[in-house]
């Protein structure tokens, strides 16, 4: 019987998967991003492969893409290989009363090889790695049955949060913006196969505006405010100017309620509470932006 006092069981399956709610300060980010660039590309109905394409996105680029770059930017195993590579120089060498016969030098080389090998792979093993490893290998057969697009927007997404990683966080607010909206807004247009110009022009702003939401919410950086007014502006110019009054009127109402939020963010400078009060604004600016290019 599996002991369930104890953190490894006797028996039993040989992976564990954890899947629990992540429980952001807002709702707005990669689930919402796939909802929108869905409805962009005019292709979701009440038809049953419609609605499981729709969830497919959703699980790859908010669970799966959230995983593999959480798992990278948050896992200590690297500092583990670090200090092993460092080591690596002490467990090789041999020692001065070594013995001279040839043979038994290279037989206590071998034997030190072996252990130093033990000691930094089985780490990896017992590490966060393998579920990162499990997490893109499943990433990438969810990617294949959405079609060759996003395929390519699975992988870079993967690439891209590796290069966060190395960068760092604070450094890579960028890339997360890229990573946490522009992909996933893709995926899930890409799951319907249609692309347009104005649809990658509003991805671009709405992810210009995320960008300066998280400016705002760690760096309390008061610049970040006009970025994000600036991109809702031309938001509101860019429908105007694609014959749709009413999103860009509802757009413009959104701009003028966080204007307003904004006289409160200059007095208490909280960043964080800024982001969630403006977070509803910037998921209807997106919303509309998405239903203007499907109508």
């Amino acid at each position: 019987m599996e002991d369930l006092s104890s953190a490894r069981p006797l028996a039993g399956r040989w992976i564990a998967l954890d899947l629990r709610p992540a429980r952001p300060l807002t709702l707005l980010g990669p689930a919402w991003a796939v909802l929108c660039g869905a409805l962009a590309s005019g292709g979701v109905g009440a038809r049953g492969s419609s609605i499981l394409f729709l969830l497919l996105a959703l699980f790859l680029s908010d669970a799966l893409l959230g995983a593999w770059r959480a798992l990278w930017l948050e896992s200590d195993w690297r500092a583990t290989v670090r200090q092993l590579s460092v080591s690596a120089a002490t467990w090789l060498a041999l020692s001065t009363d070594a013995p001279h016969s040839r043979v038994a030098r290279a037989r206590e080389r071998t034997a030190r090889s072996f252990a130093y090998a033990r000691q930094m792979v089985w780490p990896l093993v017992n590490s966060e790695i393998i579920g990162q490893l499990l997490i893109g290998l499943f990433a990438l057969c969810l990617a294949i049955l959405l079609g060759q697009a996003a395929i390519a927007l699975t992988s870079g997404a993967m690439l891209l949060a590796l290069i966060e990683g190395e960068i760092g966080a604070p450094r890579g607010a960028g890339m997360r913006a890229v990573y946490e909206i522009s992909f996933p807004w893709l995926i899930g247009q890409s799951a319907f196969g249609f692309f347009s110009a104005l649809s990658l022009f509003l991805l671009i702003l709405s992810t210009i505006t995320y960008r300066a939401l998280l400016g705002l919410a760690s760096t309390r950086q008061g610049h970040w405010l006009i970025w994000s007014n600036l991109a809702q502006f031309v938001v509101v110019l860019t429908l105007v100017a694609a014959s749709a009054p009413i999103p860009a009127a509802v757009v413009a109402l959104g701009l003028l309620a966080q204007i307003l939020w904004q006289a409160r963010y200059h007095l208490d400078r909280d960043g964080v509470a800024y982001a969630r009060r403006a977070q509803s604004y910037v998921m209807i600016s997106m919303l509309m932006a998405a239903l203007a290019v499907w109508f």
